[in-house]
């Protein structure tokens, strides 16, 4: 536990986790084996299972012709009440503002969270998910297992990706969204039958 660190009362650091310099924990939250989390505030109620790493730097470089650069990393991770976030999962620091995970959200083992990344309240991502820097996913958005968002790119409240789909366009609030690029479910859906038939036909 690193100085200046806080953590709640009856939250649990499991053996061999790591809770960096000035990081708050919340009451009532567990760390799990191996887990690290550094420049990180947590909610109460938090859980973060065995080997996840928070707060981490992003991917950030300027390149050049003599090579890449790393920008500096100053921002926090957030994480609000009643978060989990699955085994070796990784959520980026943020770049200058900070990456947010709003409350109640479930994430599941393997995703990755780039740095400045916005999260809303009691979404679901699922399995071998990737944001990209700087997205925006609304509250209680649903994402399918190894479905990903590209950087920038704001995902409206109540929307639904498929799992496996990719959105490099907003999304609107509500849409259901499947495929690569993303776009609306029932005609990505009318695409995948019309193939299909294509491919009968030869």
């Amino acid at each position: 536990v690193g100085r200046e660190a806080d953590i709640g009362e009856g939250s649990v650091v499991a053996a061999g986790a790591v809770v960096g310099y000035r990081v708050r924990v919340g009451n009532d939250c567990y760390i799990g084996p191996g887990a690290t989390v550094t420049h990180a505030i947590l909610g109460n109620g938090v859980i973060i299972h065995s080997g996840a790493r928070l707060g981490q730097d992003g991917f950030g470089f300027a390149m050049s012709a003599n090579g890449h650069f790393k920008v500096p990393q100053i921002g926090r991770v957030l994480v609000g009440d009643a978060v989990e976030i699955g085994a070796n999962t990784t959520v980026d620091r943020g770049s200058l503002a900070d990456t947010i995970i709003g409350e109640g959200t479930k994430i599941d083992n393997l995703v990755q969270i780039a740095h400045n990344v916005v999260i809303g309240r009691h979404c679901v991502i699922v399995a071998q998910c990737g944001i990209a820097g700087s997205a925006e996913i609304g509250d209680f958005v649903v994402m399918g297992a190894h479905s990903g968002v590209i950087g920038h790119v704001k995902v409206g409240a109540g929307a639904q990706i498929a799992g496996t789909a990719h959105v490099k366009d907003d999304v609107e609030a509500g849409a259901r969204m499947g495929g690569t690029p993303a776009r609306p479910f029932k005609e990505w859906a009318r695409e995948i039958a019309a193939i299909r038939q294509l491919a009968r036909k030869q």
